[in-house]
C-alpha cells in the first residue's frame, strides 16, 4: 500500500471488498483466519442480516471490519478516518487484504480507490504482470502479485519468497504442468531451462538466425541470471519460504530491485507464451 493511505480508506476498501464477496461460510472461515469467530458469530445483526438481505446489512459490516482487522472491540484509540495507516493498529490487516485479494478486486471494481491505496506502488509492472496472466488464465499470478505489492513496504522478505514462488508458477504455467507428479517438483533451474526450450530461447533454437540472435543470446542470459538470483536470495533466508524466525535482511532498494527483475521476467515469459499460442495453430488443423 502506499506510504500515504489513511486508515479510514483502508477500512472502507476492505468493507466494500467484504460486502460484496464474503458469505456466511466465508465470514465464518475468515473468522477462523482471524481470531475473530466468536464475535462474528456473537454479532446481534451481521449473519442474520447478510441471510435475510436486510436493509442494514452493511451498517453490520462497517461495525464488524475494525474489529476483524484487528481492533479490540473496546479500544483507547478509536477508528480514525484521517489518520495514516499504522499497521500495528490493524494486525489483521495481512490476513484479510491476502484472503479477500484485495488489490486485485479494487482494480476490477473500485478503480479510484485502488489508486488511493496502491496507486504509484511498483504499480506499472505488477499490472502488466496481472494482465498478462489473466489473459492465460493463470489465476495464482494474482495471488503472488498481492503478497508482492504488500511485501515491498511492510515485509521485503515476503516480497522476495513470493517472488520466487512467481516464476516458478510462471514457468509451470509455460509448461502446462498443473499436477502432483514428479515433473512438477523440478527446481526453478530446470523449470527455467524446459520454459525456454519451449519457447525458443535456447542455442538451438529456431530463432538463431534472426537479426539480434546474439544480443537475444545475451538477454536471456541476464533473464536465467535473475531468476537463478533470486531464487539463491530466498533460499540463503533473505525471502520467505524456508522457516526460521531470524533472517537476514536486505535494505528495501535492493529487495525492489530483486523483485522488479523478477516480476519483468515472469511478465516476459507469459506474454512470449501469449504470442506463441496465438501463433501456433490447433493441433489437427
Amino acid at each position: 500500500m502506499r506510504p500515504d493511505v489513511t486508515e479510514g480508506q483502508v477500512i472502507q476498501a476492505v468493507v466494500k471488498a467484504a460486502e460484496a464477496l464474503l458469505d456466511r461460510s466465508k465470514w465464518m472461515e475468515i473468522g477462523l483466519l482471524t481470531d475473530t469467530l466468536d464475535y462474528i458469530k456473537g454479532h446481534p445483526r451481521l449473519l442474520r442480516s447478510l441471510s435475510w438481505g436486510d436493509d442494514d446489512y452493511l451498517s453490520c459490516v462497517i461495525d464488524t471490519i475494525p474489529v476483524l482487522l484487528g481492533r479490540p472491540t473496546k479500544s483507547a484509540y478509536p477508528v480514525s478516518g484521517s489518520r495514516r495507516l499504522d499497521p500495528a493498529r490493524l494486525p489483521n490487516l495481512a490476513i484479510v487484504e491476502d484472503y479477500l485479494n484485495l488489490p486485485v478486486w479494487l482494480q476490477d471494481q473500485e478503480p479510484n480507490l485502488y489508486g488511493s491505496l496502491y496507486g504509484g506502488e511498483d504499480g506499472a509492472v505488477l499490472d502488466e504482470l496481472q494482465a498478462a496472466a489473466v489473459e492465460l488464465g493463470i489465476q495464482d499470478v494474482d495471488e503472488h502479485a498481492a503478497r508482492i505489492r504488500r511485501g515491498l513496504r511492510d515485509d521485503p522478505a515476503q516480497a522476495i519468497g513470493s517472488s520466487k514462488e512467481l516464476l516458478e508458477t510462471v514457468f509451470k504455467a509455460v509448461l502446462d504442468l498443473r499436477g502432483n507428479g514428479p515433473e512438477t517438483k523440478q527446481d526453478i533451474p530446470q523449470l527455467l531451462h524446459a520454459a525456454s526450450r519451449k519457447l525458443g530461447f535456447h542455442p538451438g533454437g529456431h530463432r538463431d538466425n534472426a537479426p539480434g540472435s546474439e544480443q537475444r543470446r545475451r538477454l536471456f542470459g541476464a533473464l536465467a541470471s535473475i531468476v537463478s538470483t533470486t531464487a539463491e536470495l530466498r533460499n540463503s533466508g533473505f525471502g520467505t519460504g524456508h522457516g526460521g524466525t531470524q533472517r537476514p535482511q536486505l535494505d528495501i532498494a535492493t529487495a525492489r530491485l530483486v523483485v522488479s527483475a523478477a516480476v519483468a521476467v515472469a511478465t516476459f515469459y507469459l506474454e512470449a507464451h501469449s504470442t506463441e499460442s496465438i501463433r501456433e495453430p490447433p493441433h489437427g488443423s
